[in-house]
């Protein structure tokens, strides 16, 4: 009877290690800050929060001009999956549309390269 207590302790304290690990690595794959845009559409501010990182994210509306508040690279593109790299936008970096034709970003993915 002491063994099986003893061993459910142990698994138990595993068990609580484990899910603050997975917590912790869950909270530590988002870029942490803003990743604010004029929209090639309208000419509207617009951001995404807490974008995660290692994930292709569409940019509603493009890009006309990006500001990289965040915590994490910005792989900037020119199309919806990832593909066509425009430019890299460091930490508190900047990014505006080039020309002609002006060629909004359409995508944009976060890491560390």
């Amino acid at each position: 009877m002491r063994a099986l207590r003893k061993i459910g302790r142990i698994g138990l304290t595993i068990g609580a290690a484990a899910a603050l690990v997975t917590g912790l690595t869950a909270n530590a794959q988002a870029a942490d800050g803003p990743f604010s845009y004029i929209r090639a559409d309208t000419g509207a501010p617009d951001e995404l929060d807490n974008p995660p990182n290692d994930v292709c994210l569409p940019i509603p509306g493009g890009a006309a001009h990006a500001e990289n508040d965040t915590d994490a690279t910005a792989f900037v593109y020119s199309d919806g999956s990832c593909r066509r790299l425009l430019a890299i936008v460091g930490v508190g970096g900047t990014w505006d549309e080039t020309g002609p034709p002006p060629e909004p970003a359409h995508s944009v993915g976060f890491g560390s390269g």
